[in-house]
């Protein structure tokens, strides 16, 4: 059972390379870099959990389970991170619908 614990860890670090990757795709030219830096996040919150977990450990070594929720809240830390990176390239959008109107108020 303890293969099958480390085996859905690679499967999350795996998916958060697609999520990122994907991100990096869609992105606007310019903006792409923010993909990587998802990726920078998501291995970092990864390295944490395995080092905390390890300090937890009565061996002083990550187990298996450490592994696979190292992997899991990396995956998350990618995806809110390209999250974030496509909310604020796509405000950052210039608008086509041409310019802004601007509304004047009267006063009575």
């Amino acid at each position: 059972m303890e293969e099958t614990w480390v085996t859905l860890g690679v499967v999350c670090m795996g998916l958060g390379g697609i999520v990122a990757g994907f991100v990096g795709v869609v992105l606007p030219e310019g903006r792409r870099l923010g993909a990587i830096f998802a990726l920078i996040a998501g291995a970092g919150v990864g390295v944490v959990v395995i080092g905390f977990g390890a300090l937890l450990n009565e061996r002083k070594e990550p187990t298996e389970i450490t592994f696979f929720l190292a992997s899991l809240l990396g995956l998350i830390a990618v995806c809110g991170a390209s999250w974030a990176v496509w909310n604020r390239a796509m405000d950052e959008r210039p608008s086509t619908s041409g310019p802004a109107e601007t509304v004047t108020s009267q006063r009575d």
